[in-house]
């Protein structure tokens, strides 16, 4: 099978509002051997990888992950605060 299914967990300011509310879970079907990175173009989704933690499975990846079928992926950006 060449597609799987992935889950995209937004946090904080990378949630989405939306008229019917705050999006705050995606679910992608991608091809086989697409990147995290490649997904959330097709998503729409643009992230500073110098500013977010991208984890899946409790381990922190890169954007050139190739994600496995049923992954969460968590998108976590970078908050200061003083």
């Amino acid at each position: 099978m060449n597609k799987l299914e992935v889950t995209f967990q937004l946090h904080t300011v990378l949630q989405i509002e939306t008229p019917n509310g705050r999006v705050t879970t995606l679910q992608y079907q991608m091809q086989r051997g697409q990147t995290i990175e490649e997904a959330l173009m097709a998503l729409g989704l643009a992230i500073d990888p110098e500013q977010t933690l991208i984890v899946v499975n409790r381990q922190n990846v890169e954007l050139d992950y190739q994600p496995k079928d049923g992954d969460v992926i968590h998108l976590i950006p970078a908050i200061a605060g003083g």
